[in-house]
């Protein structure tokens, strides 16, 4: 694909219209562009290094208690690893057209998971003017979105907000663990708490590396 084609789908792509991006993307890494470029190009910023190790991470078998958003994650893996996929998951999206109507400087970035915790509902998201600054600070709105809803600042980076979440998880299920009504068929067990502390201990390893580790 020529360089003006590309131009040409760069000019049509909407954020509000996933098909779009997914085009773009599409087009871009095959003219030879990696994950990097691609989401420079679609969004006109770099992306933080934690959000390339969270996207390898999540290839090689990270389940975290989140639903990722169809962008940008899907148009961050090649199509040759099954992103920029044509369809999107129709269920997020709605959420991400929500949001990008309420405020198009976020960028959404998953749902946190789980009830009775003190996050919850919330879809996290960068801003481009924070992005553009170099900065990585993660912003969370509801789900079901509205323009009186505030946007509220969760922390410096999606790491941070993402092992609050999971301690917070694990607090919570601990609570459970010793109610008297958590007793017989469906009852939580230790194992459930143990198999998110071993999340939060995952992303305690992820906050400690070098920014070289981030996958490209």
């Amino acid at each position: 694909m020529t360089d003006e084609a590309i131009e040409r789908l760069h000019a049509k792509a909407s954020r509000a219209d996933y098909a779009s991006m997914a085009r773009l993307a599409k087009a871009l890494y095959a003219h030879g562009a990696h994950p990097r470029e691609v989401l420079r190009r679609c969004y006109g910023v770099d992306f933080p290094p934690e959000y390339f190790l969270i996207a390898g991470q999540r290839r090689s078998g990270l389940h975290l208690l989140v639903t990722f958003t169809n962008q940008p994650w899907k148009l961050g893996v090649p199509p040759s690893q099954g992103g920029s996929m044509p369809g999107p998951y129709q269920l997020i999206e709605r959420t991400e057209r929500r949001i990008f109507a309420r405020d198009p400087d976020l960028v959404p970035l998953m749902r946190l998971s789980g009830f009775g915790l003190k996050v919850y509902d919330t879809v996290i998201c960068y801003r481009l003017t924070e992005l553009r600054q170099g900065a990585a600070t993660v912003f969370g709105i509801k789900q079901r979105a509205n323009p009186d809803d505030a946007v509220v600042r969760l922390g410096d980076s999606m790491l941070e907000v993402l092992h609050a979440h999971h301690v917070d998880h694990v607090h919570h299920l601990e609570w459970v663990l010793e109610q008297p009504w958590n007793r017989g068929f469906g009852a939580l067990d230790r194992k459930s708490v143990e198999d998110v502390r071993s999340l939060v201990e995952q992303i305690e390893d992820l906050m400690t590396r070098p920014p070289a580790v981030s996958d490209e």
